[in-house]
């Protein structure tokens, strides 16, 4: 029984903490990133730009408005960073006999380091433009943390990781010259990984780097959404464009090892499998693009997540009659953003633009895998055609997130004589820098 409890904190904490590795600059643990072009306008009118073959990824209708077959490959390199502070994290085992004692370690170090997001689009006319076909590869979801193996927070995470890969095929028909529309499915992969450390609840006077014990976690799955999307031309000049990303549901099955237990736990170290969901929120985009004279254009979108799905983990364990349910309470999250293109040159296009993301956390249930907060970026971009048919895209985008708190409460060893529990208490400050590069081929 000791070790059937013992895996159920694991693998919540896989969901807990790997699915909820910080998306830099995306609401929750989305990833705005997937188009260069767009990064260097924050983003701003992502489904009404129709002005590359990234929208395939904001609205598929906008590959109506290409010039031609497309083809084109980006990456952003996100470069986070979080420090925390310890604001009274303890730790109550039967070692400290009940008593909450102080947990020992250091604030982490920044747990994130460069990470590259890439994406590919193709996209291709048919019958004179009138129907287009369409391949993208996308990162929507994820990122990876590591703190330090002794740091303060290290019983609610260490080590978390949420790798996604999204392969959407799609379709668009110019239906008359002011109305397209577009849809593609969704083939996602999603895979997790976490390790945070088990408390010693024997250690005379309280736990200690030294002595904890270790659980490492994974799990993967297959799953398969859909989105679509309408363009709208009502006047020269104007697009106005919707589009729907639709949930993704995956059931993560999971791989969990038990190690470092020492004493009379030491029985307990071993791998036993488990399965729990990960709800993705649906996502609808609202954007425009007014083209103001020869060499201005303003956009503006907003986007609203479905994150409030996403109320609680509940986890399937083997060999555990019960299900082991973890509330989480998501709230709906949006995001707000204005950009402009101005081109001062036929082979020049510069950008710049202004977002603003609210969290999908609060207060009660904000982990040390997601410090998520409020947030604020401003980005700046361009394009340089090389030579006719090839483009280069660069853009920059740095976010700022208002401070955030975490005061989580972890408990281990439930219902026996080692029932342990550690609070976690810190106050997390971030930042986040992405800089992008693309080439664009038109054929």
């Amino acid at each position: 029984m000791l070790k059937r409890l013992t895996i159920s904190v694991a693998i919540v904490f896989l969901v807990d903490g790997a699915i909820c590795s910080r998306g830099a600059e995306g609401a929750g643990f989305f990833l705005a990133q997937q188009s260069v072009p767009g990064l260097g306008r924050a983003f701003a009118g992502g489904a009404a730009a129709a002005s590359d073959a990234s929208t395939i990824f904001t609205n598929p209708a906008g590959m109506t408005g290409l010039p031609g077959a497309e083809l084109m490959v980006g990456g952003s390199l996100l470069m986070p960073s979080t420090k925390f502070d310890n604001r009274g994290s303890t730790a109550s085992t039967p070692g400290t006999l009940g008593a909450p004692v102080a947990t020992g370690g250091g604030s982490g170090g920044n747990p994130y380091t460069p990470t590259l997001v890439p994406s590919v689009y193709a996209a291709l006319p048919l019958d004179g433009g009138r129907i287009w076909l369409g391949l993208g590869v996308s990162v929507p979801y994820g990122l990876a943390t590591e703190y330090d193996d002794d740091w303060f927070g290290r019983y609610d995470t260490i080590q978390s990781e949420l790798r996604t890969v999204d392969v959407a095929p799609t379709f668009a028909v110019r239906v008359a010259d002011w109305l397209s529309l577009g849809a593609g499915v969704d083939i996602e992969y999603a895979d997790a990984k976490l390790t945070q450390a088990i408390p010693d609840p024997f250690q005379p006077g309280g736990p200690t780097a030294a002595s904890d014990g270790r659980n490492r976690v994974s799990g993967d799955d297959w799953a398969v959404g859909f989105n679509a999307g309408i363009l709208v031309s009502p006047w020269d000049g104007t697009r106005v464009g919707l589009h729907y990303r639709s949930r993704i549901n995956h059931e993560l099955r999971g791989d969990n090892k038990i190690s470092g237990l020492g004493g009379p736990l030491a029985a307990f170290n071993g791998r036993a499998d488990a399965r729990a969901d990960l709800d993705l929120p649906d996502i609808v985009s609202l954007a425009v693009a007014q083209r103001l004279s020869a060499v201005w254009t303003v956009l503006a979108e907003a986007q609203w997540f479905n994150w409030s799905r996403f109320q609680e983990l509940r986890v399937k364990v083997d060999g555990n009659d019960q299900d082991l349910v973890v509330p989480q309470d998501y709230q709906d999250s949006y995001t707000l953003a204005i950009g402009a293109e101005y081109e001062p040159a036929a082979d020049w296009r510069l950008r710049a633009g202004l977002r603003y993301e609210t969290t999908p956390t609060i207060n009660r249930y904000r982990t040390t895998g997601l410090p998520d907060a409020d947030n604020y970026t401003f980005a700046l971009g361009g394009t340089y055609r090389i030579r006719d048919g090839l483009a280069i895209d660069l853009g920059l985008f740095q976010t700022f997130w208002e401070d955030s708190r975490v005061d989580v409460t972890r408990t281990f060893f439930a219902g026996t004589a080692a029932a342990s529990s550690a609070r976690v208490r810190g106050e997390a400050s971030s930042t986040s820098t992405t800089v992008a590069l693309g080439l664009r081929y038109n054929f």
